[in-house]
């Protein structure tokens, strides 16, 4: 968990929000915007859990009274309005902010339907509702050096579990052998595993394949793209070898990519547009005549999910600002054949960037024993 300032500092960002719409209240759910806010990492269940933020009052986290205990010690937040088995949480909810100022209630959009119906049905001399989503969406956008420091620390974990990976490969094992090579070594180093693509040959043709049975063979290209956290923040990499050495056409397409790459992180920084980022290694390919096998955005951003604001895509104007994270990623996929991508985590810094995964971008080359 970061220091409790951190979670101070945005609480009061989003009082300041409701004070200015004249707001009562903003309702989340456990979510990744939750977790932003509250320091809580928890699945939504069946059983109210919520976090109530009021324009003035200290925020308050509703939940069952035999999680109390658990929750309170993953939290900052002192104040708890418990709830039991035989009691209505949203009516409890209502009364508790019955006195609290404003005719608006804002909600996260991460609230399931059925939880915000319940809740906007007790809150009776509420007027109408508005979303407070698009304020923690440009919040996170921007990362504190604190949550930057600890994507390094699993940007460092996945570089020794892919280099792992790589040096444990064999021919005849199976994707999912070293897919819980990848998962083994994360945790060995201290982080959480996330995900873990691992293809062989003609799979790797398919952006995100699921691991299988698949066994290696000699000639085939092994991409990797894996992730894992720490203290909730994500790292998402992806690096390629071949068993043997490459074929020409393996190579070529090895190259080209990692020429995009490398002219897209040469290039981005702050004031340019998402769009134009893309754009940037996406020449590269057009130009080498593998334009239509480039099926997907350049990158998209990461934080406490793997997936987050901003994206790196065609069209979008978004222009990127220091401290923004996110992935830079060209792939060439070649249906039926192979297929390379090669990607990269980035910090935008006040006038360039900083490649925060660490693993070499050699062609590696697994023995064929």
């Amino acid at each position: 968990m970061l220091d409790q300032t951190v979670y101070k500092e945005r609480i009061e960002r989003v009082q300041e929000f409701l004070r200015e719409r004249e707001a009562r209240l903003a309702v989340l759910t456990p979510s990744p915007n939750f977790e932003y806010l509250t320091g809580i990492r928890y699945e939504m269940r069946e059983r109210l859990i919520a976090l109530i933020v009021p324009s003035e009052e200290n925020p308050i986290i509703v939940a069952p009274a035999f999680e109390v205990s658990n929750l309170s010690a993953k939290t900052w937040i002192d104040d708890f309005l418990p709830w039991s088995e035989e009691d209505d949480p949203y009516r409890l909810l209502a009364e508790a902010t019955s006195g609290w100022r404003g005719r608006v209630a804002m909600f996260d959009d991460h609230i399931p339907l059925g939880v915000f119906w319940a809740i906007r049905s007790n809150l009776t001399d509420v007027e109408r509702e508005d979303s407070v989503t698009p304020l923690l969406v440009s919040m996170r956008l921007h990362k504190e050096p604190a949550e930057v420091e600890l994507m390094k620390r699993a940007g460092h974990i996945i570089d020794a579990a892919v280099m792992k990976a790589f040096s444990s490969a064999h021919v005849g094992m199976t994707e999912i052998e070293l897919r819980n090579i990848i998962r083994d070594e994360i945790v060995r180093f201290g982080g959480v595993p996330t995900f873990a693509a691992v293809q062989f040959g003609e799979n790797s043709a398919i952006p995100h394949a699921e691991p299988s049975s698949r066994e290696l063979r000699r000639g085939d290209i092994v991409l990797l793209d894996c992730g894992c956290s720490v203290d909730g923040y994500n790292t998402d990499m992806t690096r390629v070898a071949v068993v043997g050495e490459p074929s020409d056409e393996q190579q070529r397409v090895y190259s080209v990519v990692l020429r995009a790459q490398e002219t897209a992180l040469e290039r981005i920084a702050p004031g340019v547009a998402c769009g134009t980022a893309d754009g940037f290694a996406r020449k590269v390919i057009e130009e080498e005549g593998f334009g239509e096998y480039f099926t997907h955005r350049l990158g998209h951003g990461i934080g406490l999910e793997v997936h987050e604001p901003p994206y790196l895509v065609r069209g979008n104007a978004q222009e990127l600002a220091p401290g923004m994270t996110h992935s830079v990623e060209p792939g060439i996929y070649l249906e039926s054949k192979f297929g390379v991508r090669i990607e990269d985590l980035v910090v935008i810094t006040e006038d360039s960037s900083e490649v925060i995964t660490y693993s070499p971008k050699d062609f590696y080359e697994i023995s064929v024993g």
